[in-house]
Protein backbone atom coordinates (compact mmCIF):
# COMPACT_ATOMS: atom_id res chain seq x y z
CA UNK A 1 0.00 0.00 0.00
CA UNK A 2 1.19 3.46 -0.74
CA UNK A 3 0.44 6.54 1.34
CA UNK A 4 0.09 9.94 -0.90
CA UNK A 5 0.88 13.30 0.66
CA UNK A 6 -0.99 15.82 -0.65
CA UNK A 7 -1.36 19.64 -0.16
CA UNK A 8 0.34 23.08 -0.13
CA UNK A 9 3.53 24.12 -1.00
CA UNK A 10 5.04 24.33 3.12
CA UNK A 11 2.53 21.78 4.10
CA UNK A 12 5.32 19.95 5.06
CA UNK A 13 5.09 16.89 2.88
CA UNK A 14 8.31 16.21 2.15
CA UNK A 15 9.26 16.46 5.77
CA UNK A 16 6.82 14.65 7.23
CA UNK A 17 6.71 12.22 4.28
CA UNK A 18 10.36 11.43 5.02
CA UNK A 19 9.67 10.63 8.31
CA UNK A 20 6.63 8.85 7.77
CA UNK A 21 8.19 6.57 5.60
CA UNK A 22 10.96 5.93 7.93
CA UNK A 23 8.78 5.05 10.42
CA UNK A 24 6.39 2.42 8.24
CA UNK A 25 9.64 0.79 6.12
CA UNK A 26 8.38 2.43 2.71
CA UNK A 27 10.54 3.95 0.49
CA UNK A 28 9.85 7.97 0.05
CA UNK A 29 9.47 9.58 -3.34
CA UNK A 30 8.69 13.59 -3.90
CA UNK A 31 6.83 13.90 -7.36
CA UNK A 32 8.83 17.31 -7.53
CA UNK A 33 12.40 15.56 -7.80
CA UNK A 34 11.03 13.12 -10.38
CA UNK A 35 9.82 15.96 -12.62
CA UNK A 36 12.81 17.88 -11.85
CA UNK A 37 14.89 14.86 -13.43
CA UNK A 38 13.15 14.78 -16.27
CA UNK A 39 14.21 17.97 -16.99
CA UNK A 40 17.63 17.77 -16.58
CA UNK A 41 17.69 18.56 -12.69
CA UNK A 42 16.28 22.06 -13.09
CA UNK A 43 14.54 24.27 -10.48
CA UNK A 44 10.54 24.09 -11.08
CA UNK A 45 10.99 28.24 -11.65
CA UNK A 46 12.98 27.56 -14.55
CA UNK A 47 10.84 24.75 -16.02
CA UNK A 48 8.35 27.02 -15.74
CA UNK A 49 9.85 29.61 -17.62
CA UNK A 50 11.64 27.88 -20.66
CA UNK A 51 9.19 24.91 -21.27
CA UNK A 52 6.17 26.79 -19.78
CA UNK A 53 3.71 25.23 -17.03
CA UNK A 54 1.58 22.97 -19.11
CA UNK A 55 5.14 21.08 -19.88
CA UNK A 56 5.77 20.81 -16.25
CA UNK A 57 2.14 19.65 -15.12
CA UNK A 58 2.06 17.20 -17.85
CA UNK A 59 5.25 15.73 -16.85
CA UNK A 60 3.96 15.93 -13.11
CA UNK A 61 1.18 13.83 -13.95
CA UNK A 62 2.68 11.25 -15.86
CA UNK A 63 5.43 10.69 -12.89
CA UNK A 64 2.39 10.41 -10.47
CA UNK A 65 0.80 7.96 -12.25
CA UNK A 66 3.90 6.19 -13.01
CA UNK A 67 4.74 5.77 -9.22
CA UNK A 68 1.22 5.12 -8.31
CA UNK A 69 2.23 1.96 -10.05
CA UNK A 70 4.44 0.97 -7.53
CA UNK A 71 3.82 -0.57 -4.07
CA UNK A 72 5.50 0.50 -0.40
CA UNK A 73 5.74 3.84 -1.33
CA UNK A 74 5.03 7.59 0.90
CA UNK A 75 4.70 10.01 -2.25
CA UNK A 76 4.48 13.27 -1.72
CA UNK A 77 2.42 15.13 -4.65
CA UNK A 78 3.30 18.22 -5.75
CA UNK A 79 1.27 21.07 -4.61
CA UNK A 80 -0.18 22.00 -7.70
CA UNK A 81 -0.73 17.83 -9.17
CA UNK A 82 -4.59 17.82 -8.35
CA UNK A 83 -5.04 21.26 -11.08
CA UNK A 84 -5.10 19.06 -13.90
CA UNK A 85 -7.33 16.56 -14.79
CA UNK A 86 -4.95 13.73 -15.28
CA UNK A 87 -3.39 14.33 -12.00
CA UNK A 88 -6.35 13.86 -10.66
CA UNK A 89 -7.70 10.84 -12.39
CA UNK A 90 -3.91 9.56 -11.24
CA UNK A 91 -4.57 9.69 -7.65
CA UNK A 92 -8.47 9.03 -7.64
CA UNK A 93 -7.86 6.06 -9.25
CA UNK A 94 -4.61 4.59 -7.24
CA UNK A 95 -6.22 1.68 -5.55
CA UNK A 96 -3.74 1.07 -3.15
CA UNK A 97 -3.55 4.05 -1.52
CA UNK A 98 -4.57 6.02 1.46
CA UNK A 99 -4.19 9.97 0.16
CA UNK A 100 -3.91 12.47 3.30
CA UNK A 101 -4.10 16.05 2.50
CA UNK A 102 -2.08 18.04 5.41
CA UNK A 103 -4.38 20.38 5.65
CA UNK A 104 -2.40 23.80 7.24
CA UNK A 105 -3.46 27.84 7.90
CA UNK A 106 -2.87 30.34 4.74
CA UNK A 107 -1.02 32.23 7.12
CA UNK A 108 1.07 29.65 8.79
CA UNK A 109 2.05 28.33 4.88
CA UNK A 110 3.13 31.76 4.16
CA UNK A 111 5.54 31.63 7.48
CA UNK A 112 6.81 28.92 6.44
CA UNK A 113 7.79 29.56 2.72
CA UNK A 114 9.34 32.50 3.76
CA UNK A 115 11.50 31.09 5.78
CA UNK A 116 12.66 28.58 3.48
CA UNK A 117 15.82 30.10 1.85
CA UNK A 118 15.77 28.05 -1.37
CA UNK A 119 11.82 28.72 -2.20
CA UNK A 120 12.13 32.01 -4.37
CA UNK A 121 15.39 30.81 -6.38
CA UNK A 122 13.34 27.36 -6.54
CA UNK A 123 9.35 28.14 -6.84
CA UNK A 124 7.70 30.37 -9.44
CA UNK A 125 4.77 32.57 -8.72
CA UNK A 126 1.60 31.30 -8.96
CA UNK A 127 -0.60 34.39 -9.26
CA UNK A 128 2.40 37.19 -9.77
CA UNK A 129 1.32 39.12 -6.71
CA UNK A 130 4.25 40.97 -5.09
CA UNK A 131 2.84 39.66 -1.26
CA UNK A 132 3.52 36.15 -0.90
CA UNK A 133 0.42 35.53 1.65
CA UNK A 134 -1.75 37.15 -0.43
CA UNK A 135 -0.91 33.90 -2.78
CA UNK A 136 -0.82 31.53 -0.69
CA UNK A 137 -4.77 32.56 0.81
CA UNK A 138 -5.84 33.20 -3.02
CA UNK A 139 -4.53 29.80 -4.36
CA UNK A 140 -5.16 27.51 -1.30
CA UNK A 141 -8.81 28.79 -1.79
CA UNK A 142 -9.01 27.56 -5.63
CA UNK A 143 -6.96 24.32 -4.06
CA UNK A 144 -8.45 23.17 -0.81
CA UNK A 145 -11.54 22.27 -2.29
CA UNK A 146 -9.74 19.96 -4.26
CA UNK A 147 -7.59 18.70 -1.58
CA UNK A 148 -10.34 18.10 0.22
CA UNK A 149 -12.38 15.99 -2.74
CA UNK A 150 -9.19 14.00 -3.03
CA UNK A 151 -8.65 12.77 -0.07
CA UNK A 152 -9.18 9.88 2.59
CA UNK A 153 -7.69 11.67 5.43
CA UNK A 154 -7.78 14.98 6.19
CA UNK A 155 -5.21 16.24 8.68
CA UNK A 156 -5.02 19.95 10.03
CA UNK A 157 -0.42 20.09 10.79
CA UNK A 158 -0.63 24.35 11.83
CA UNK A 159 0.18 23.48 14.81
CA UNK A 160 2.07 20.42 14.52
CA UNK A 161 5.79 19.37 14.53
CA UNK A 162 6.93 17.18 11.95
CA UNK A 163 7.71 14.41 14.78
CA UNK A 164 3.88 15.30 15.81
CA UNK A 165 2.19 14.82 12.67
CA UNK A 166 3.81 11.73 12.14
CA UNK A 167 2.65 9.96 15.44
CA UNK A 168 -0.72 10.87 14.53
CA UNK A 169 -0.89 10.01 10.85
CA UNK A 170 0.42 6.27 11.66
CA UNK A 171 -2.29 6.16 14.25
CA UNK A 172 -4.87 7.12 12.10
CA UNK A 173 -3.42 4.68 9.06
Amino acid sequence: MNVILLGYRGSGKTSIGKKLANELWKDFVDVDDVVRKRFRGAPIAEIWQTHGEPAFRQAEAEATAELLKRDGHVIALGGGTLTTEAGRSAVASADNATRIYLSCDPDTLAERIANDETTGDERPSLTGDADPANEVRQVLAERDPVYREAADIIFDVTHCSIEEAVRHLIAKL
